[in-house]
């Protein structure tokens, strides 16, 4: 991330320069009127003209925007350092690396509030952005100097146009609209790739889970998911945009087709982040404003294939491991979309993958690459499903097989199959809780005896999110916490509550990250013997509650009175 994130002040150039008695009233009139004429910043035109010293304008803005300035005037620049960034995107932003320490770049810049900037050169360089401020002529001087003047890149020409944009100290796709007509934006703009950059950016900073891209009447948003919630971008796309970006999307893809508007359409981008491979699954659909647009995060770096930092209780992970551990048999992750179910099924394969083990999957699509596993994409498009890849694996010899999901009767009948000649069977089931995913597969068609006979145990889970250790203070047990834990059976005597005040680094939502809540129903015969009878989720429930199943919302509790989350949140999560 670039060491100044943020662009700082929203007065003019023209209210700072007032302000600070740099020019008088008539000058600074005189000056303004000129910058208009040639489009040129104002701090560039006042230069120009000898209305004020370069190393006044310097100081002046420097202090106002909280940043370092430098003349580049007075060091000698380093061309090996200014090729780190190239010359296209040093040209486009009106940037140039001038200096580098030890993971850091020193970018001279002539706008150095946009923070975009820095994070589109840290995106493609690796390097952490040190932003200075420079005169704009200056570092097209430089960059003349290392390059050459090439056509259409003459000092003037590329001053023309960014005065308004610095000018208004406001970030550059702010002022876009103004200056642009719809029809006149093409996918292939330097400033639509800009923004796209900007977009994707922004989801790794903020670790956005997805990116919603929408399209609304009189506006066009972007949203992140973080921590599972939604929250709308600090900044505006211009309406004048809307398809480009959607385009630009589609064709970095590989794999849409940009004419196309009236079906959804799915595709895939890949981009390395500090040499990190990172993948957007993108799905675009057709609405009545345009295409919206969601990218899924998949940062492989980030998935936790180790079972002991996904949060579990001792007593949940004990039977977990248990059972996973088994020669044969059938293993069910249940919850929600975005609960989690891949991340602890991928967990769960790294813990049992050895060389003597050969383990299959069958997903749609593959999220994380795992080393010793052999993965396989399902493409409905030319048959090829979860049944067919089922069918397929029990003639590969495996192991361990997981499969995707059980969707239907089919695909649930042949893992069973498979579990009960001797394969064990990981897959995922869209239930509430562990019960219901029991009663489910009875719904669905499945054989009473199938499912007594291959089920070992079924997980359900949830997310919720963590207070933020930056702002977290004690809280009180309160009177209405002392019945929620009684009725729960929770013990609160050494209960230690905490509550997030907000800060910048939570977005003041008092959260940061997030913690997974789970209950596993182990297939014990209790639980089998009501099966023959009785296949519904309450008698279920009891049952292994009476066996010594701790719920859902007693995990949430008993994490909460660790201080990792909130009461509130366990509540809103799990009733």
């Amino acid at each position: 991330m670039a060491a100044n994130p943020g662009p700082i002040g929203r007065k003019t150039i023209r209210e700072i320069f007032a302000e600070n008695k740099i020019l008088d009233e008539a000058a600074l009139e005189k000056a303004s009127q000129e910058s208009k004429k040639t489009q040129k910043p104002l701090q560039q035109t006042v230069v120009d003209l000898k209305l004020v010293d370069r190393v006044d304008v310097l100081q002046v803005l420097s202090k106002e925007w909280r940043v370092r300035a430098v003349d580049l005037d007075e060091i000698e620049v380093d061309p090996e350092v200014v090729k780190i960034v190239s010359e296209q995107n040093a040209r486009r932003h009106l940037a140039i690396p001038f200096a580098k320490e030890e993971g850091v770049l020193l970018v001279a810049m002539a706008d150095p509030r946009d923070f975009f900037i820095a994070e589109d050169i840290h995106l493609r360089t690796g390097f952490e952005v040190q932003s200075y401020l420079a005169l704009p002529e200056d570092i097209l001087r430089e960059l003349d100097a290392v390059y050459g003047v090439g056509a259409g890149f003459k000092a003037e020409e590329m001053v023309k146009g960014i005065g308004e944009m610095v000018d208004e100290g406001g970030i550059a796709l702010q002022k876009i609209e103004e200056t642009v007509d719809v029809t006149e934006v093409d996918a292939s703009a330097p400033e639509v790739e800009r923004i796209v950059n900007a977009i994707i950016v922004g989801a790794l900073q903020s670790r956005a889970s997805d990116i919603h891209i929408e399209p609304f009447e009189h506006k066009f948003i972007v949203r992140y998911r973080v921590d599972g919630a939604l929250r709308e971008a600090a900044f505006q796309i211009p309406m004048s945009y809307k398809n480009a970006v959607i385009a630009k999307i589609k064709i970095m893809t590989n794999q849409m087709d940009i004419t196309e508007r009236r079906k959804p359409q799915d595709g895939r981008i890949q981009v390395a982040a500090k040499g990190n491979p990172i993948e957007f699954r993108v799905n675009m659909i057709p609405t009545v404003f345009g295409e919206s647009c969601v990218m899924r995060v998949l940062d492989r770096a980030s998935v936790r294939v180790d079972m002991n930092v996904l949060g579990f209780h001792p007593d949940v992970m004990k039977k977990f491991m248990t059972t996973i551990e088994k020669p044969y048999g059938m293993m069910l992750v249940c919850g929600p979309t975005g609960s989690g179910k891949s991340t602890t099924l991928y967990a769960a394969l790294n813990c049992i993958n050895k060389p003597d083990t050969k383990i299959l999957t069958a997903e749609n699509p593959v999220e994380y690459n795992l080393d010793g596993i052999i993965q396989t994409n399902i493409n409905p498009d030319v048959g090829f499903n979860f049944t067919d890849a089922l069918r397929a694996f029990l003639r590969q010899d495996p192991d361990i097989i997981m499969v995707g999901e059980i969707r239907d009767k089919e695909t649930a009948q042949i893992g069973m199959e498979a579990a009960m000649t001797g394969h064990f069977v990981f897959s995922t089931i869209h239930t509430n809780d562990a019960p219901s995913a029991v009663a489910r597969l009875h719904e669905m068609g499945v054989p009473t005896f199938l499912i007594t006979g291959t089920v070992e145990a079924v997980l359900a889970q949830r997310l919720l999110r963590r207070v933020c250790k930056e702002c977290a203070k004690p809280l009180k047990v309160t009177d209405e916490y002392k019945k929620i834990y009684e009725k729960a059976k929770v013990d609160i005597s050494n209960a230690k509550f905490m509550k997030g005040q907000g800060c910048p680094t939570c977005n003041n939502s008092g959260y940061k990250g997030r913690a997974g809540i789970h209950e596993i129903l182990v297939m014990d015969d209790d639980v089998r013997r009501l099966l023959l009878t009785e296949v519904s989720a309450g008698p279920i429930r009891e049952v292994a509650v009476k066996n010594g199943m701790l719920l859902m919302l007693q995990d949430g509790l008993v994490k909460a009175a660790q201080g990792l989350t909130s009461v509130e949140e366990v509540l809103a999560t799990t009733m």
